[in-house]
């Protein structure tokens, strides 16, 4: 049977005399088998990727487990605990600061931490995220092992041109750690589908790698994007969607969501789709309050897409 230990990872000690630690797992099987690391909240308001983890390890049978997982279903504890994308001491975030500093700012500390104690173990790397508190996502990254990142299987797929720096990825990438990022989920909507897609993606990648007995599902048929565009709006409100069908397709000039001003009750914007034919891979499914800059929609170009 593989034995299931807690590893948590000293980080230090705040002023309120609370230990702050990384919850780390680590699942050792009967098999010999590659090493695999699964985290979590990086971002504290992504909560999902929590959930997928927890629920993953509570319902799966990992009695055949060949190889070993090693599991961080939180990465920022404190920002979890402040449903904030920032660690709420410095407002950095993590995943901009990577491989951190061990003698920098506290989040530069976490990421130093995460680095020494669990990334550089890694023979694969599965990273969770969400959309956050308010809006909806549904794609997964191809960086360096496709198969693995069509294998979770979401249709929607995205091939950036580069990795972006500071991220936790760029650090396995940079290491020739094969590596996944999922982002599943989010928004004032049950989490429920979400959570039990997640659970099928982390099983679907341990079977591809034949660290788990049985053949991982066929994928659906898939679109790999080569171009998303983040939409931002330049005023503050109320948001009110009008398109919340996750990968559905749109047009050029079509509204996808009107900002109002809940004071005026006047419109204030009106964001529109900016390619001939787009994708819904980021939206908000429910009216929400918004300020100026934040992830308002994210749109997949798909004349550029690879079928």
């Amino acid at each position: 049977m593989p034995t299931r230990t807690y590893r948590p990872i000293h980080v230090g000690t705040l002023a309120s005399g609370t230990e702050l630690i990384l919850p780390m797992h680590e699942i050792v099987g009967d098999r010999s088998g590659p090493t695999v690391g699964i985290s979590a909240g990086i971002h504290g308001e992504e909560a999902t990727g929590v959930e997928i983890v927890y629920q993953f390890l509570r319902r799966q049978d990992l009695s055949s487990l060949a190889g070993r997982l090693l599991v961080l279903p939180i990465a920022n504890p404190f920002s979890y605990a402040a449903v904030s994308r920032g660690t709420p001491i410095d407002m950095m975030n993590l995943n901009r600061v990577f491989p951190g500093n061990a003698d920098g700012f506290l989040t530069e500390q976490l990421a130093h931490k995460i680095v020494e104690g669990f990334l550089k173990h890694l023979d694969v790397y599965v990273d969770l995220h969400a959309g956050g508190s308010t809006p909806t996502v549904d794609y997964v990254y191809i960086i360096n092992a496709e198969p693995l990142s069509r294998a979770f299987g979401s249709r929607l797929l995205y091939r950036p041109k580069e990795t972006l720096m500071g991220t936790s990825i760029s650090v396995t990438r940079e290491r020739g750690i094969r590596s996944v990022v999922v982002e599943l989920g989010g928004g004032r909507v049950d989490q429920s589908a979400y959570v039990d897609r997640g659970i099928q993606g982390l099983l679907n990648i341990l079977r591809t790698l034949e660290m788990l007995p049985g053949s991982p599902a066929d994928p659906p048929s898939q679109v790999a994007l080569r171009e998303i565009v983040t939409l931002r709006p330049h005023h503050g409100g109320l948001l009110l969607p009008e398109v919340t069908t996750m990968g559905g397709e749109v047009r050029s000039g079509q509204v996808l969501g009107r900002i109002v001003s809940p004071y005026s009750l006047q419109e204030l914007e009106a964001v529109r789709c900016p390619f001939e034919r787009g994708v819904i891979v980021l939206t908000h499914l429910t009216p929400s309050v918004v300020e100026p800059g934040i992830y308002g929609f994210m749109i997949g170009n798909l004349a550029t897409a690879e079928a």
